[in-house]
């Protein structure tokens, strides 16, 4: 799972992302908006989010065209942030395992009366 959704984030790929969020189902429920959470919180940081971000572009007559930006987020911001995500839904599909393994032991004690 971890390996799922590091590849997802580090890569921002929405789809990989999903799919990890999936196969931790029912836990992931609450670790997805954990994240947000989290996420929110670390942008109330000073410095994490840029309060202007500009950017120019030109073109030839050729119609080759050139762009750049600057005020992207901080490099720590958005590892911090993958790290979350990351560590979120790792945290997600061990729960649901803890809780199946609750849930065998359960049946088995109740079979053994």
């Amino acid at each position: 799972m971890a390996v799922v959704a590091g590849v997802g984030f580090v890569g921002d790929s929405t789809s990989t992302i999903l799919l990890a969020a999936v196969l931790s189902l029912p836990a992931s429920m609450i670790a997805v908006p954990g994240y947000y959470l989290a996420y929110g919180l670390l942008a109330l940081v000073p410095g994490a989010n840029p309060s202007g971000s500009s950017g120019s572009a030109s073109c030839t007559a050729a119609g080759e065209c050139n762009s750049s930006a600057t005020g992207g987020l901080p490099h720590w911001f958005v590892v911090t942030t993958d790290v979350v995500g990351v560590l979120a839904l790792t945290c997600a599909a061990l729960v649901n395992v803890l809780a199946l393994r609750i849930l065998t032991d359960r049946r088995r004690g109740a079979g053994r009366v």
